[in-house]
């Protein structure tokens, strides 16, 4: 699955490039624009005038496309917030959380603008279904919620703003996850054959952060 290859390509990377993702964000920030604006320039050239990718390349590019590579990413911020603090792994991860979290907002850009403009051109051609509409609709209030997320959390713009007002905000981010887990889930139930093993993962990894978030609220309070 996609998915797991991913988060475990994105966990090893983490955790081994931790010390040059922290000093050279920008590289990596660049690096990830990128790829994105790779995947909206094919993704109009598909729609525009039927391109199509063949073989290994076109997996890479539909992960792109579907947000697979930028959840991934999304993932560890979560978990990073949610593991015990004291656990090696979290400590690497909570390092460069705030440009994971970047990154995983570049990687995003794409799948929101393209899908975006289908969802315009199946208004026009009067082709929508209630799920499509329903998770479509998530997918843009999660894109919306996103946003302000990502600006803030540029080192320029989160150093003029007062912590209390930038922590309040940053909060929104458990909104942010659990819609994008709500849109996650209407695409697979929206399906004629519903992937099972991917819905399992799906609802596995976003139940087990509330968990352990939950329970790592819970003991901070108690300490």
């Amino acid at each position: 699955m996609i998915l797991i290859y991913s988060l475990i390509l994105a966990t090893i990377l983490s955790l081994l490039f931790t010390t040059s993702i922290k000093k050279h964000y920008w590289f990596y920030y660049s690096l990830s624009a990128f790829i994105a604006i790779s995947t909206t320039i094919y993704e109009i050239l598909k729609i525009t005038s039927n391109m199509e990718l063949y073989g290994f390349i076109s997996y890479i590019e539909k992960a792109s496309i579907k947000g697979i590579f930028s959840i991934s990413i999304f993932v560890l911020v979560m978990f990073a917030g949610a593991l015990q603090s004291r656990w090696k792994i979290t400590k690497k991860l909570l390092i460069i959380r705030g440009e994971l979290a970047i990154i995983a907002a570049i990687l995003l850009f794409p799948h929101g603008v393209i899908y975006l403009v289908r969802f315009i051109m199946k208004i026009i051609d009067q082709k929508l279904s209630a799920i499509y509409v329903a998770y479509v609709i998530f997918g843009i209030i999660g894109f919306i919620i996103m946003i302000p997320l990502f600006i803030t959390s540029l080192k320029k713009v989160k150093s003029k703003m007062d912590w209390h007002q930038w922590n309040k905000l940053q909060r929104t981010s458990y909104l942010f996850y659990f819609i994008t887990y709500v849109h996650i889930l209407l695409i697979l139930l929206s399906k004629k054959n519903i992937d099972w093993i991917k819905l399992i993962t799906y609802t596995t990894i976003f139940t087990l952060y509330a968990i352990l978030r939950l329970i790592k609220y819970k003991n901070t309070r108690q300490a």
